[in-house]
């Protein structure tokens, strides 16, 4: 395991995250996934999001309403990258007040519950705006992704 990752993640911390993708999971069709990274380059937090959206094939869900959580560990970066079909139906303020509540808890040390409180406030709205239907398929993994 990259030593940058357990830095920021115990492996039970890792876990407790992609328990908390697929609960968050359970009530919408929408995917959310979580890449961690040592450092941007030269690029800026928003810029790398998206690019990883990409790489990760996020773009390519039915409704297009994935989210992807990015964070730079040695960086201190975090960005959150979302598809064509959420961003016209959250509030305009909705990212930066997750990203808000992450960094709250990220200032006192508590990454995998700010990650988690985030991954929760996404799931908690992607529910209302893409409800989970009968035939619904998990489309993405729900692992860490890690670059």
């Amino acid at each position: 395991m990259s030593d940058y990752v357990r830095s920021l993640l115990s492996e039970e911390q890792e876990q407790s995250l992609v328990d908390a993708i697929t609960k968050a999971e359970l009530h919408t069709s929408g995917e959310i996934r979580i890449h961690l990274e040592k450092s941007t380059g030269n690029s800026s937090a928003e810029q790398r999001a998206k690019q990883w959206f990409g790489k990760l094939e996020m773009h390519k869900t039915a409704e297009k309403n994935g989210v992807l959580f990015y964070l730079a560990i040695e960086d201190r970066k975090l960005a959150l990258w979302s598809g064509e079909g959420i961003n016209g139906r959250v509030p305009a303020n909705f990212w930066q007040e997750i990203i808000d509540l992450m960094i709250s808890e990220f200032k006192v040390g508590h990454f995998s519950e700010g990650l988690i409180a985030g991954v929760e406030k996404t799931g908690k709205a992607l529910g209302e705006f893409f409800p989970r239907k009968d035939d619904d398929v998990d489309e993405l993994s729900n692992e860490i992704s890690k670059g």
